[in-house]
């Protein structure tokens, strides 16, 4: 099955929680999570309901689908108590690669608004790819406008050694931006430019 891979023996409470929880995880695993599709299926935005996705993600983990929820860590405090939990980084939006079949299923689940087909698949898997990189580390990223132009960088140094993206100047601080092209939106972290090199 497409979907043999996923984060099921992992799954905390519902199970969604495992799937920001991927910084244990190796090179290879990550490399088959965003392997391209095969045998009719392909990568697809799942557009979700309003405060859907995380039941959307655990529709996927049923079916046995290889999908991606973006996630960041929200905190706040209670009384005298910190508490933190996991929200979508990119609000109303997962990934998932499925076949004709698959994607009726996931829409018939009640948890999807549509979704959407992606042409460039390399492209989004190489984006999806790179944002997990920068999430499975707990570094705090933000939803940012999407960057056309600008320098294009590897970090090589510090706790997102390997991720790509374009520099964002404002004022005296720098941010290092990772596409998501299809959704023509971004997220982003901060970034020390001593960190990285111009590619």
């Amino acid at each position: 099955m497409e979907g043999e891979f996923n984060y099921s023996a992992n799954r905390q409470g519902e199970g969604v929680e495992a799937l920001s929880k991927l910084g244990t995880s190796s090179a290879d695993e990550i490399e088959q999570l965003f392997a391209p599709g095969h045998d009719e299926r392909g990568w697809f935005v799942f557009h979700s309901r309003p405060r859907c996705e995380k039941k959307a993600a655990g529709t996927c983990l049923d079916i046995g689908l290889r999908h991606y929820l973006p996630l960041r860590k929200s905190i706040g405090q209670s009384g005298k108590r910190n508490y933190s939990f996991d929200v979508p980084l990119l609000p109303g939006y997962l990934f998932g690669c499925c076949d004709r079949d698959e994607r009726l299923r996931l829409l018939r689940s009640g948890y999807l608004v549509r979704t959407i087909d992606v042409v460039d698949q390399e492209r989004l898997l190489e984006e999806l790819a790179n944002i997990h990189r920068a999430a499975a580390i707990g570094v705090d990223l933000v939803l940012y406008p999407m960057l056309k132009r600008g320098q294009y960088v590897r970090i090589v140094r510090g706790p997102l050694s390997g991720v790509t993206g374009r520099v964002s100047k404002r004022k005296e601080s720098f941010r290092i931006v990772l596409n998501v092209t299809i959704l023509n939106t971004a997220v982003a972290a901060e970034l020390d430019m001593g960190d990285v090199e111009l590619l």
